[in-house]
């Protein structure tokens, strides 16, 4: 039987058994195909690689603060620069691996915050360089074990610019220049994340070159440049007429407190709980937005790193605060936050469009009084974790949360205008790249001085002159010893005292006009004016700011 079969089977035709033949086959490769498919799916994407997880961050702070100008007895001390280090302490502290602080207390200072577990050093050159120097080995160590190490170096105190516009601020022990912060701070750290914040007179010297009053200065050509660290990010102050101002109300500096206010919470428009630099730069200029009085406008310079453009400032998520408060358009207004010595702590004006609220970070354990409008929020001194406004107790209004010495030019001005969203993207769309614009006005170099290479030209056109009547005078002598007549000789010895004096007078011109083009070479150097864009690129969305960079 099989073999008819397969006669049978063999006589039906090659048409009949190709058919056969392709059913068989195809059910078996569908079966084979259907078997090996998902074994394929797992090679391809094990063969695609993954995308590399970013390093999380590790950050460090070093911070300054310094109330007296060292070599400088023409500057007045300042009262808050130690509480304002302190306070950054306590807020960095929070997010950050250590903290360094270099300050020393003043008496107020001391029994106000004296009770802060830090110890002190003062901050001098040596106690500078050391702490950068541990910072760094920890930074080291934190990049060994697959983190991304992020530096916070913070100044509060004095700051002053030299003769040739090169801006430094003052330690205990003397200056600190533009130079020692690039070489000692900057360069060695040059692959990672630098967030340099400086509230001083003239701080924005560190990327202009400008003196008070928007007064041009030149440097060297070689002046040392912000644009060539794009790790590096910046928030600087300075008034209109290069001055930082403080204010007995917050017993702190103006823009020290309003930049701590922002990164605690109030900056947050996109409610993601970071605080990035277009954020904080949009906050800064709404808490000022009605300040006219140019000899206390701050304006600052707040720049993030090319480099990674929306590198947040602070992180609330993950910090170690005492307590989290969620504020929500209950709070719409203008707010200042109170802690448990009735210190102002934080003030904001908030709005809340699209914004369900933002999260409004403490940073030690204590007790707060949230102020707005005539009622106050109390936040208990055992509270810890995060709290809604409606598990706070509430009072009305107390006299005493008015603590400190008032100046009713601020009163009625500062954080008078609304910040949300709105005005965030306003601001960022209108005037905030403009802002970032830096001009360097740089001394040219020796050689490019169009009036110095006229007059050097000039003075060797004068000594070629003078030659030439030299070698004709000497031929006048040998023509006129030759000279046979008394006659000849007489006015042979003229012609030679004319090209003799000639030539005298225009060795004189030339050598007047080379030493001339010497000094002017060195002296008379013009000035360059350059200006300079970070290419950074503010982008605004439905849920927030983000930066581009074309680093």
């Amino acid at each position: 039987m099989k073999r008819t079969t397969r006669t049978r089977t063999e006589r039906g035709g090659f048409r009949a058994v190709a058919q056969r033949l392709r059913g068989a086959g195809t059910d078996v490769i569908g079966r084979a195909l259907a078997a090996a498919l998902p074994a394929f799916v797992l090679l391809l994407v094990a063969a695609v690689p993954a995308p590399a997880a970013r390093a999380a961050d590790a950050r460090f702070a070093l911070v300054i603060g310094q109330n007296v100008a060292a070599d400088d007895p023409g500057l007045d001390p300042l009262r808050y620069a130690d509480d304002d280090a302190v306070r950054y302490a306590d807020l960095l502290g929070a997010v950050s691996e250590r903290v360094i602080l270099l300050t020393t207390l003043d008496a107020e200072t001391s029994r106000l915050l004296g009770a802060r577990a830090y110890q002190t050093t003062a901050p001098t050159r040596a106690a500078v360089l050391a702490a950068v120097g541990e910072l760094r080995r920890d930074m080291a160590a934190a990049k060994a074990r697959g983190d991304r190490p992020v530096l916070y170096f913070v100044f509060s105190g004095h700051g002053s610019y030299d003769d040739e516009g090169r801006g430094y601020v003052f330690l205990a022990d003397g200056r600190f220049t533009t130079r020692d912060l690039f070489h000692e701070v900057l360069g060695p750290t040059r692959d990672d994340p630098v967030i340099l914040i400086v509230d001083a007179c003239n701080a924005s010297l560190l990327v202009n070159t400008r003196g008070a009053g928007d007064e041009r200065r030149p440097t060297r050509p070689t002046t040392l440049r912000l644009e060539d660290y794009p790790n590096v990010g910046v928030v600087l102050s300075s008034s209109t007429i290069g001055e930082s101002h403080e204010w007995g109300r917050y017993l702190a500096g103006i823009f020290s407190h309003e930049v701590r206010s922002a990164l605690v919470g109030a900056a947050d428009i996109d409610d993601d709980a970071q605080v990035g630099f277009g954020e904080l730069a949009a906050f800064i200029a709404a808490a000022n937005a009605r300040v006219t009085n140019p000899t206390v406008r701050i304006r600052p310079y707040i720049r993030p790193p090319l480099t990674d453009p929306n590198l947040p400032l602070i992180d609330l998520r993950g910090g170690r605060f005492a307590a989290r408060v969620r504020v929500d358009a209950r709070l719409a207004g203008k707010t200042h936050v109170l802690d448990g010595d009735l210190v102002r702590y934080a003030d904001f004006h908030a709005t809340f469009e699209a914004r369900e609220g933002f999260w409004l970070a403490l940073t030690r354990p204590g007790e707060y009084v949230i102020v707005h409008d005539e009622r106050e929020w109390v936040v208990p001194a055992d509270a810890r974790g995060d709290l809604a406004l409606d598990a706070l107790p509430t009072r009305p209004r107390s006299v005493v949360s008015a603590r400190g010495a008032g100046s009713e030019y601020f009163e009625r001005t500062l954080f008078q205008e609304p910040y949300g969203r709105v005005f965030a993207h306003r601001y960022l769309s209108d005037d905030y790249e403009a802002d970032l614009a830096v001009q360097h006005a740089a001394l040219a170099p020796w050689y490019d001085n169009p009036t110095a290479w006229s007059l050097l030209g000039g003075g060797i056109a004068a000594g070629i002159g003078g030659l030439v009547l030299h070698v004709r005078a000497f031929d006048l002598r040998d023509d006129a010893s030759h000279a046979a007549l008394a006659v000849d000789r007489a006015r042979l010895n003229d012609d030679l005292e004319s090209y003799q004096t000639g030539a005298t007078i225009l060795y004189g011109i030339g050598a007047a006009a080379v030493v001339t083009s010497v000094v002017l070479f060195a002296l008379d150097r013009p000035v360059e004016v350059e200006t300079y864009h970070p290419p950074l690129r503010v982008e605004l969305t439905g849920t927030g700011v983000r930066i581009q960079s074309d680093w």
